[in-house]
């Protein structure tokens, strides 16, 4: 019997679940939003205005006072847009392993000694 581990919303308390019970919550709770996600990380908009957030916010961090100019503010509104289109057209529903990816949840019995 395959057991997952998955703590977040919806899971029993132990937060071992078997594959079925993990599926269902799944199916209810995060049906969609697994399936954007997942359209997601294929579309080359979502990845280059990914980059530019991450770059960004490095340069946030090394200087406090970063502020961020109208040009490229504009072309990160322009690259958010396009993702927007493009991660929500012609999705498809996910399967155990993209659920387990989205979801962050491990196979196996949850470690519960702390």
């Amino acid at each position: 019997m395959v057991f997952i581990c998955y703590t977040g919303e919806g899971a029993i308390q132990s937060g071992n679940h078997t594959k079925k019970e993990f599926l269902t919550i799944m199916d209810k709770l995060n049906k969609k939003k697994c399936a954007i996600h997942k359209k997601s990380l294929k579309c080359n908009s979502c990845k280059k205005s990914k980059k530019m957030n991450t770059n960004l916010v490095k340069k946030q961090i090394k200087t406090k006072n970063y502020k961020m100019s109208k040009k490229t503010e504009n072309k990160l509104v322009k690259q958010m847009n396009k993702c927007k289109k493009c991660k929500n057209k012609r999705t498809k529903k996910c399967n155990f392993k993209n659920y387990l990816k989205y979801s962050g949840a491990e196979r196996g019995v949850c470690n519960t000694s702390k």
